[in-house]
């Protein structure tokens, strides 16, 4: 596990597993750039690059909350470790305080119950954009867009529905509070959205799924994998953000990113320069006080 200080606040990774991603998932990889890039990575021609799936704890003082709950016992049994990971920084599920949920993909939310379906974090509050929780939760939603697969939508519900009363809309671009924020990076889906964390003049931007893999997309940001909502304004969002960050002193970290760092351009794309400021997160036997 990696961290990062940001002012009062401390960011630390949760691994909750490994997937493969190569041209099946982002078919313009099979190609000579891409095959140069795989290679250039000590990879097989034709990949795959393997790539986390990361939830984060947020922490301030005695305080905790996590960025997205992982698969939880969606995607298998090489999945579903961030309880466990929490328990290696010594803390019990009953003391996170809130979720922040950056969109309802199965990776993101499956953690949030137990196998029997039950609230993994039961005396959590869940923030969730506006944006996604009215497109997940619209009645007429799965026959206006059959391209999104009905398992994910009654998936949404089922996740959310061990919370009510505890779970609240906050609509992009707004603070949820003082130093944390909810970002708008619309198009991997219709509500995506990233985490600011600001402090002391020191600003850290989770940017969740802007890119699955850093190895393809960063190189070239027009490559869309198949689990975007809408392809183009998701690769419009990678284009900008990464534009706008190029050479800028903001910290990033994501979902499906190794490490945290900042983004410098090369070449024609762009790369991660990793932060001196990231270190091992501490490990404890027993469970924090």
């Amino acid at each position: 596990m990696e961290e990062i200080k940001i002012g009062e606040f401390t960011l630390t990774t949760l691994l909750d597993g490994v997937f493969p991603c190569g041209p099946d998932l982002i078919p313009a990889a099979k190609s000579k750039d891409g095959e140069k890039l795989f290679v250039d990575a000590g990879l097989p021609q034709i990949g795959p690059s393997p790539e986390p799936i990361n939830a984060f704890a947020l922490r301030r003082g005695d305080r905790l909350w996590l960025i997205d709950a992982g698969c939880g016992h969606q995607l298998g049994p090489d999945f579903g470790k961030v309880p466990a990971a929490l328990k290696s920084l010594g803390y019990e599920p009953e003391q996170v305080e809130a979720v922040i949920l950056t969109h309802l993909h199965e990776d993101h939310i499956g953690g949030l119950v137990t196998e029997d379906g039950a609230a993994a974090f039961p005396k959590a509050r869940l923030f969730v954009p506006t944006e996604e929780l009215d497109f997940w939760l619209d009645p007429t939603s799965p026959a206006k867009n059959p391209g999104e697969a009905q398992q994910k939508f009654d998936l949404a519900k089922a996740v959310l529905a061990p919370y009510e009363g505890a779970i609240e809309a906050v609509p992009a671009d707004s603070e949820i509070e003082e130093g944390v924020r909810l970002v708008g990076l619309f198009g991997h889906s219709p509500g995506h959205c990233g985490v600011s964390i600001e402090q002391d003049g020191k600003k850290l931007l989770m940017w969740t799924d802007i890119a699955h893999s850093t190895l393809l997309q960063l190189a070239y940001p027009h490559w869309s994998i198949g689990f975007d909502f809408d392809q183009p304004q998701a690769v419009a969002t990678r284009e900008a953000l990464l534009a706008e960050l190029a050479g800028t002193d903001v910290l990033v970290a994501g979902s499906h990113v190794r490490g945290m760092g900042t983004i410098s351009r090369s070449g024609d794309g762009y790369r991660l320069e990793p932060s001196e400021e990231v270190s091992s997160a501490t490990v404890k036997a027993t469970k924090a006080a």
